[in-house]
């Protein structure tokens, strides 16, 4: 009987032991390949150079030293962020082929559309040296070329950001140095002048066909660190979406002050510059981020415009009037600087029609020989034929959707917000490229693809958030299955 007893003891021993181990064992499942990929693919860097790094140094170059110095015999292409973009484009491509820097899975969206617009260049590159081109548009298409390459390389490096964290710090450097930009263009608003004219620094020049002050009507035109007010007018505004996110978030340090003075300076010195771009850019980031805030916000922001604007017409006589002036000289016919534009479309497009494909060279259409577009679109199409106009339609629509894609898998409200941010941004270059040449100049371009190659990456982060939190979910079934059991 003691037998039986002690056989029976050691086989339920036994028994609970391997149900022990076979608990202990399937509480750590393991992970599933997807998101081993993820995980040796998107490697965080903990130390060293990384991309948010090389781009913070782009961000600074691009919008606090004024995009008129360039080094000398490089003409546009010469200033400070270009260059530093040409040798991040070196970094970034000697980083991948070493494996130190891979990409995050979901952003590649950027990289594939740069491709469509890197043809068109070439193409009309190889145009423009087929036909009786003269020496200025030869080396203005060279100069195209060397452009395609600095935007590749702020693109690659955008898309390589494989921190939420850093990326977000990222934005909130080119929101302060927006700032600091703002205010040197109010101060010229009122000042009337000039006020980086006297800067010079050794080993750069002055691009600048002119140093004079623009004007439209009694008001002065402030440029800042921009080359034209227009430039800068849709800079600001397609930064705008991104103070306002910041202010918005309550992560952000500090009080009411320093989260919307910002935004406030920031809508100001672009609403400054007098210009219908301007309007049209703010007035496209509330039509895209209003339907999205909850009643809470909405009616305290209706009511400080209203309070802004009666500020900005009691502060600035005449302001708001000269700014509806301009919408309604455009809207009746009588705006002339609308019917010089439009009266030169006929000649312009003589031109499409004899290369409408190709185009005659990327940046080689000059108003020294020929005349001024302020449409890119229909620079794209003199310059770089049908192609080129879908390359840049592409391009855009691409940022929309990329922020779009990461606001649907995002579940934190700020970092909702944050690629809602994107959205607007790129709805803001998708139509104010109608108003002018967006491409040709440095900082507004500059400016369309860092926030192109940013979102590509927060489209990739958020599909690793979303990896990550389905595995949790089917790791926590299991655990739960487990325990029924």
């Amino acid at each position: 009987m003691s037998k039986d007893l002690a056989k029976a003891t050691t086989r339920e021993a036994s028994a609970g032991q391997a149900l022990d181990q076979t608990v202990v064992v399937r509480t750590e499942p393991r992970r599933s390949a997807a998101l081993q990929r993820v995980t040796a693919r998107a490697r965080v860097r903990t130390g060293g150079v990384n991309p948010a790094t090389i781009l913070t140094v782009y961000v600074v170059l691009l919008m606090l030293v004024p995009s008129r110095l360039v080094v000398g015999g490089l003409g546009a292409v010469g200033t400070m962020a270009t260059i530093w973009a040409l040798v991040g484009l070196l970094w970034i491509a000697g980083s991948w082929f070493t494996r130190r820097i891979q990409p995050l899975p979901g952003s590649r969206v950027p990289r594939l559309v740069m491709v469509p617009l890197a043809v068109a260049v070439m193409v009309a590159y190889v145009a423009c040296g087929r036909r009786d081109a003269s020496a200025l548009e030869v080396n203005a298409a060279d100069r195209g070329v060397i452009l395609l390459a600095a935007w590749w390389g702020i693109v690659l490096i955008g898309s390589a950001v494989d921190d939420l964290a850093r990326l977000k710090k990222l934005l909130r450097v080119l929101v302060r140095c927006a700032t600091v930009a703002a205010v040197i263009g109010i101060a010229e608003f009122f000042l009337h002048r000039d006020l980086l004219g006297w800067l010079v620094i050794p080993g750069l020049q002055s691009n600048a066909a002119t140093d004079a002050v623009m004007t439209r009507g009694a008001f002065t035109r402030p440029t800042s660190t921009a080359i034209h007010p227009l430039e800068l007018a849709t800079t600001l505004a397609m930064i705008l979406p991104f103070a306002l996110q910041q202010a918005f978030d309550p992560a952000t340090k500090g009080g009411v002050v320093r989260r919307w003075a910002p935004v406030a300076l920031i809508a100001v010195a672009s609403l400054a510059t007098v210009s219908r771009s301007a309007v049209i850019g703010i007035v496209l980031v509330f039509l895209v981020l209003y339907p999205t805030w909850s009643s809470k916000r909405r009616w305290p922001a209706v009511g400080f415009l209203i309070v802004a604007l009666g500020g900005l017409k009691v502060a600035i006589p005449g302001f708001l009037s000269t700014i509806t002036s301009m919408f309604t000289a455009w809207f009746n016919g009588t705006d002339t600087s609308t019917q010089a534009r439009v009266m030169d479309y006929q000649d312009v497009f003589g031109y499409v029609a004899q290369r409408p494909w190709s185009g005659m060279g990327f940046g080689s259409f000059l108003p020294a020989i020929y005349r001024y577009t302020d449409n890119m679109y229909l620079l794209a199409l003199v310059e770089m034929g049908i192609i080129g106009v879908a390359a840049l339609l592409v391009l855009f629509i691409a940022m929309i959707h990329n922020g779009g894609a990461a606001r649907r898998r995002l579940t934190d409200p700020a970092d909702r917000e944050l690629a809602l941010s994107f959205v607007a941004a790129g709805v803001v270059v998708l139509i104010c490229t109608a108003t002018f040449d967006t491409l040709s100049f440095p900082m507004v371009s500059g400016l369309f693809f860092l926030l192109l190659g940013l979102s590509g990456a927060l489209s990739g982060l958020s599909a690793q958030q979303l990896t990550a939190e389905g595995q949790m979910l089917l790791i926590s079934k299991q655990a739960s299955e487990e325990v029924v059991v």
